[in-house]
Formats: structure tokens, C-alpha cells, sequence
């Protein structure tokens, strides 16, 4: 099968950094560790999997990031190479190991890619696990898999950039009646979104901000209205496309982020803040806003959602950062509150009950309180990776908010 794999070699590394700073498409030509390629189908790990050929896989910044090089190194020994990219998608069910019950053959699932102790085979189950926190599993490198936080990180299950790859039976949600194909493909991203928001929900009277317009960005939005929120949202967004998705999504107000805007004066007019200049360095900001939500991962945003929050405030770290260096004064001087977000877990306290955010997402959707399939205003098919990833790299003059590869049905 054609398959995008990510292959690191520290010869491949080198030359992708090396030249991928002056021409970026050298990073997936194949002379850097992005390849596309044919390979074997992956093997069911054990009777308790399936193989799923693929219908969409979605383009996550995550993945983005990993082509570019600027994932940090921390996650080396938490993956095994060479892997095949994609860990958003929907398929359908082709084949069914003998201890698979719940799922049959052209049964058209979404996968919950995250690889925690139940799919490897692990145990006891770690305390995260037992919890249904599997988003902090400790055995992402035991058990009968290579390491691998997740499908699209692991050299055992494939990944969605293919035509087939392979899920442990836990791990699939059967698409629900009502719910469309695009719609089911955004609820790995959308989950993403919404759990920051089920672990952080803002009272009514708050102002939050949310740092980046992005598919992320957009589904955080798209969490705090579905699940009810009547706080004051403020969006940062850089491209015009963004601003009018954030205000089909609620956006109380949309903050420009573009060259020749002050967004600290713009943020400070809108809270009734102070903007103040140190001697050298970048501005700080006396109030700010009751919380924010970063989710770009970047230095300067990072940054900025510390510096923009007011004084026993809230940050939320959504955006995946590489490495990065930051001035960590705000934290001390405001007494922030800082916490971070990974992925979506099964521990979710929803209507009374605990629940995993996939659940709880396809249930927003069913109830019409969520709709995000127009949110993929780019498709894909995988021989055309390079114009995808080019279209990417350059994703504000082609207005792309969600890309996704496209299969044969």
C-alpha cells in the first residue's frame, strides 16, 4: 500500500535541517525523513484488533510540526521509527481479530488513537489508566507494541496516511446515525478542543481569551458554546477566513493579529487593562483577561496568553509547543494559574456521569449543538502530499482551516 512515513535517521535529520529552512518543500521531497512510499500492510498486533481501511485522514499541526522538524526532542524516545503519519481519521472495518465482539466487518468506526495500557496489552493498568486518564498512561513504551503515544507515532499500527492501518478493539467508536463523515472526522480534533473546556469551563461572568484561529483554536471556541458557556470570548485571528469562522462559531468579539496592530492596546481596550513598557523587552499588561486558552504552541503565544491574563488568572496550554524560551516573570508577578492539555481522555464529569470526550463530542453532535464538517474546507488525495503540505505550509493564502487525505471508499 502507498503510505506517508516519517523515518528518522540522523543523516536524513541533518539535511532536513539544513536545507528545509531556505526551501521547506526539501523536507517532504524525500531526502529528509518524510517519504512517501510502499509498504506492507501492518499486521494485527493480536486477536483483540482490527484493520480499518481508511476513508479520511486528517493533516493535525502536530504531524505539521513533525515534518518541519520542530517537534521537541523529548518525544524521541516516546515513538519508534519509522512510522506511518495520521491519527485522525474515519474508516471502515475490514478485517476482525477472533476476541472481537462489539465491531464487524464494514462497520464504519473513528479511532481514539491514543495507545494506553488496555491496547498493549499492559497489566496491571497504571493509576492513569485505572482512572481512564489514559491521555498520561505511563506505558506508552511497554507492553506488545514499540513505543508510541498514539496510532501515527508507532511503527506497529500504521497510520491514517495510508489505505489501511490497525486499531485495538477499545479504541473504536462505530459512527453514530445523524453524523456525517466530515463531522466524524473533526472528532479527534474537536475532542482535543473540548477537553481542555470540560477540564477548564469558565463562569458566565468571565472573559476568556482564546490565542490562535486555528482548527484547534476553532474547536475550543466551538467547545465553550456547545457545552453552554456564556462568557465573553475574545479570538485572536490572523487571517480574515479565521475571523468570520470564530464568528460563526460565537466568538463574542475577534481580535486581528496582523502587521501594523498593537494586539496588546487591542486586548487592553477591549479589558480595560494597562499596556506598560519595560526599559527593553516586550510590553506586559496590568489586567488582562479571566482566561485564556493557547492554542498555537508557539513562543510568542505562549507568551503572550501569560502576559495577557490578569492577575490570579488562568492560562490554558492547548497548543503542543516544541522547545521553547520564555520569559516565566508573568506567572510570578500575577500568581498565574498554569496548566497544560493533552489530547482527551475517559474521565470526562459530563451530565453526571463519567464519560470520554469522544463520547461526549459525537453526543454534542447528534443533539445539533456542534456541526464542523464545513470546517474542512481542504481534501487530499495521498499522491498529491506534496501540493497538500505545500498548501499547508502556505495555509493563509489558500484559506485552509482543516485539510484531510481522502481514499477510495
Amino acid at each position: 500500500m502507498k503510505a506517508i512515513q516519517f523515518d528518522f535517521t540522523l543523516p536524513r535529520y541533518a539535511l532536513g535541517m539544513a536545507v528545509g529552512k531556505v526551501m521547506s518543500r526539501a523536507l517532504w521531497s524525500g531526502l529528509s525523513c518524510t517519504r512517501y512510499l510502499e509498504i506492507p500492510e501492518p499486521d494485527l498486533p493480536g486477536d483483540e484488533w482490527v484493520r480499518i481501511r481508511t476513508l479520511y485522514g486528517g493533516i493535525c499541526g502536530s504531524d505539521l510540526g513533525t515534518i518541519r522538524l520542530n517537534t521537541s526532542p523529548y518525544f524521541s524516545p516516546l515513538t519508534s521509527f519509522p512510522y506511518v503519519l495520521g491519527h485522525e481519521g474515519i474508516g471502515h472495518v475490514v478485517e476482525v481479530g477472533s476476541a472481537v465482539d462489539d465491531f464487524r466487518p464494514g462497520d464504519k468506526v473513528v479511532v481514539e488513537p491514543l495507545l494506553w495500557c488496555v491496547p498493549r496489552g499492559v497489566s496491571p493498568l497504571c493509576g492513569f489508566c485505572q482512572r481512564g486518564e489514559i491521555s498520561l498512561c505511563e506505558n506508552v513504551t511497554n507492553g506488545r507494541l514499540a513505543p508510541g503515544m498514539s496510532i501515527g507515532f508507532c511503527r506497529d499500527t500504521g497510520g491514517t496516511w495510508s489505505d489501511v492501518f490497525v486499531a485495538h478493539g477499545s479504541q473504536l467508536y462505530r459512527v453514530p446515525d445523524g453524523v456525517n463523515d466530515l463531522n466524524a472526522l473533526m472528532v479527534e480534533p474537536f475532542s482535543s478542543g473540548l477537553h481542555p473546556v470540560l477540564q477548564n469551563f469558565p463562569g458566565d461572568d468571565e472573559t476568556v481569551l482564546i490565542l490562535g484561529a486555528g482548527a484547534i483554536g476553532l474547536c475550543v471556541l466551538a467547545s465553550l458554546r456547545a457545552l453552554g458557556s456564556r462568557s465573553r470570548i475574545l479570538e485572536l485571528a490572523r487571517y480574515a477566513f479565521q475571523a468570520e469562522a470564530a464568528k460563526r462559531l460565537g466568538a463574542s468579539e475577534v481580535v486581528p493579529v496582523s502587521r501594523g496592530i498593537d494586539v496588546f492596546e487591542e486586548v487592553a481596550e477591549r479589558t480595560g487593562a494597562r499596556v506598560m513598557k519595560p526599559i527593553v523587552g516586550r510590553p506586559i499588561m496590568v489586567g488582562g483577561v479571566d482566561r485564556t486558552f493557547e492554542c498555537i504552541g508557539s513562543t510568542i503565544s505562549i507568551d503572550n496568553a501569560l502576559r495577557m491574563t490578569r492577575a490570579g488568572g488562568r492560562a490554558v496550554l492547548v497548543g503542543m509547543p516544541g522547545t521553547t524560551r520564555l520569559d516565566w516573570s508573568s506567572i510570578f508577578v500575577k500568581e498565574l494559574e498554569v496548566c497544560a492539555s493533552l489530547a482527551y481522555h475517559r474521565a470526562e464529569e459530563y451530565e453526571g456521569a463519567r464519560q470520554s470526550t469522544f463520547e461526549i463530542a459525537f453526543r454534542l453532535m447528534q443533539r445539533g449543538k456542534v456541526k464542523l464538517d464545513w470546517m474542512v474546507t481542504h481534501t487530499f488525495r495521498l499522491r498529491d502530499y506534496k501540493r497538500a503540505l505545500e498548501m499547508l505550509t502556505h495555509r493563509g493564502r489558500h484559506g485552509v482551516i482543516k485539510a484531510a487525505f481522502v481514499f477510495d471508499r
